[in-house]
């Protein structure tokens, strides 16, 4: 039993240092980057280690259990915290994303919470024609629509109070795969680019496309936009990997950070991973992220408040 013990801590213990490098040199390789998405889950990890470790006076593997979580917290922390807006007196927009899951069979209590929840703008994934005639009790309480999930690779239902413009013909022809809704919203007197992206699944887990390659492209077209912008999507990508990172660099773009993970919704919080964000250009500041747990799908929703700035 002694030896058992023994040899479990150590494979978490490796398991978890892996993780670690991944999520700090993901940018290396895609699949150096995939064991980097799972840095929640491995924080947990190396705690169970260090209590079993503590229990069975085990204490050289406590103490190396203490730096496995120190390695992990490390990359993680940052975008762990809430987010801090920057001075801004412009109106206050509430965006709700949610992959919606295109096996959902309690759409209709979806309908009813994002009702309740009363945002301004809605952004809906893997909209499917089989279930897009039950999403109609959530669009039919918005005025404004665009079907971008017409257009594959697309996916996207874009809802909202405000007037809504679809601009997706006007972008420059893609190199490669581009799976993005984009609508211009009408703020008051304010403009807003909004796109809706979902990425393909990450390398050796869905062959049909390149996360990165998506990502260039994205990020080109978000480039070459201008006016306060606003990326959304479920982008099947950690907050600290190399995916999202591109976004961050290459289109001077701020994430929303918070704890805990969207996906998947069957493990506690603490232990998902976040792959639904919403990233701003320099005109937007967030206000708040609050995870929703809405029947039916795998994914939890992300509830933000966005603030113009001066």
């Amino acid at each position: 039993m002694q030896t058992l013990i023994s040899a479990f801590c150590n494979a978490v213990l490796i398991g978890l240092f892996v993780v670690a490098f991944g999520a700090a040199f993901g940018r290396v390789h895609p699949l150096i980057d995939l064991f980097g998405q799972f840095v929640l889950p491995a924080l947990v990890g190396a705690v169970v280690v260090m209590l079993l470790a503590l229990l069975t006076a085990r204490y050289a593997t406590a103490v190396v259990g203490v730096a496995a979580l120190l390695a992990n917290l490390f990359v993680a922390w940052p975008f762990l915290q809430s987010p801090r807006p920057a001075a801004a007196t412009g109106p206050t927009v509430k965006v709700l994303l949610f992959n919606i899951y295109y096996y959902n069979k309690r759409l209709a209590e979806a309908a009813n919470t994002i009702r309740e929840l009363n945002p301004d703008i809605v952004v809906l994934h893997e909209v499917v024609p089989r279930v897009r005639p039950e999403l109609d009790a959530i669009a039919d309480a918005f005025p404004y629509r665009v079907e971008s999930w017409l257009e594959r690779p697309a996916d996207a239902l874009i809802l909202s109070r405000f007037p809504l413009q679809d601009v997706a013909a006007e972008l420059p022809a893609p190199n490669h795969r581009r799976p993005l809704g984009v609508a211009k919203v009408t703020v008051g007197d304010r403009t807003l680019t909004l796109l809706a992206a979902h990425l393909s699944l990450p390398p050796l887990l869905e062959g049909r496309g390149s996360q990165m390659a998506e990502m260039r492209e994205i990020a080109e077209t978000v480039n070459g936009l201008t006016g306060p912008r606003l990326l959304v999507g479920d982008f099947n990508a950690a907050t600290w990997g190399a995916v999202i990172t591109h976004a961050r660099t290459f289109a001077a773009l701020e994430v929303l950070t918070g704890p805990s993970g969207t996906w998947p919704t069957f493990l506690p919080r603490d232990m998902g991973i976040p792959i639904d964000h919403m990233l701003a250009s320099q005109e937007i500041t967030f206000v708040s992220r609050t995870l929703i747990t809405i029947p039916g799908s795998d994914h939890r929703a992300v509830l933000a408040e966005i603030k113009f700035k001066n």
